[in-house]
């Protein structure tokens, strides 16, 4: 070996040693202050990662006391309110699933999972797990300051679920259209029958009141054929009793004939399992200032 080259080792090798010293030196009085001043205010911005990095700095032994001091008990206060979180990640059989590359807001965080909890800073984040020849998961998850060892179950390569579709066909055993299921053609055109002739009946009935009310203010009016303080208005009464009491008449008869058609068409139809739930009829009675009616309403 040359003196040159020996020279030349020795150089190398003393410039290593002197970068590997500055590397390793001891902080200063002033980069003991100002790691302490940037993790305090690392650690109200919720950077409780880089806040540690920096007490780290200043908890030297070359530090200031008081600063070190200061440092070592916000270091503590660190420690407790470092939120953890763990990942159980399985595969979709519930096998556990072995290297598992999680990226954290983008950022590499563990290129394998080693089954420990891991240091976050508190707040939202996006979480990406990976594992190869399985589809990744990506979720959103909220860490809480001071929360310790907080489990996150992935599952990963599980299938998407499945969306039944909606039921269909007859309505559900136990609805209200139950009753009427199974009715043939011709009973419902019994009970709509049926349900007119009742219409006309009462229809016929408000017109009964009606007329009688007219009779009766036709008697008010004019006592007798020697005593009317009211001609004209007697008149009136008694050609609107006329009217009415023809067509309650009316009323009456053509409501008990359909009432007994329907009767009739309903008793002697077959009953049907194919006709669809839901028929029938309802029929509502109505009252207005001009008088009553019946409101019909017919379900197929």
């Amino acid at each position: 070996m040359t003196v040159r080259r020996a020279g030349a080792l020795v150089t190398t090798a003393l410039t290593a040693l002197l970068a590997s010293s500055v590397a390793h030196a001891d902080p200063t009085k002033d980069q003991c202050i100002d790691a302490n001043a940037r993790a305090q205010d690392l650690r109200r911005e919720g950077k409780l990662g880089a806040a540690r990095a920096e007490l780290g700095v200043c908890t030297a032994r070359s530090c200031p006391k008081a600063v070190r001091s200061d440092c070592i008990k916000r270091l503590d206060e660190l420690e407790t309110a470092q939120p953890t979180i763990a990942f159980e990640v399985k595969d979709a059989t519930g096998g556990d699933v072995m290297s598992v590359k999680v990226t954290v807001d983008g950022a590499l965080l563990a290129p394998s999972l080693a089954g420990t909890a891991i240091p976050l800073d508190p707040g939202p984040h996006t979480v990406t797990l990976e594992a190869n020849g399985l589809a990744a998961d990506t979720r959103t998850i909220v860490i809480t300051e001071g929360q310790k060892g907080r489990r996150e179950r992935v599952v990963l390569g599980a299938p998407p679920a499945s969306v039944s579709p909606p039921a269909s066909g007859p309505a559900l055993s136990g609805t209200t259209n139950d009753h009427r299921q199974g009715w043939g053609t011709q009973r419902i055109a019994g009970v709509v029958t049926g349900g007119v002739g009742v219409a006309g009946l009462a229809f016929g009935g408000v017109l009964g009141a009606l007329t009688l009310a007219a009779k009766s203010k036709q008697v008010s009016d004019c006592e007798s054929a020697t005593v009317c303080a009211n001609p004209g208005g007697a008149q009136t009464d008694h050609s609107r009793g006329e009217t009415d009491g023809t067509l309650a008449t009316v009323g009456f008869i053509a409501g008990g004939a359909l009432v007994a058609a329907g009767a009739v068409l309903f008793f002697t139809g077959q009953s049907s399992t194919d006709h669809p739930a839901g028929a029938g009829l309802l029929v509502l009675p109505t009252a207005g200032p001009g008088g009553g009616g019946m409101l019909l309403r017919a379900e197929f």
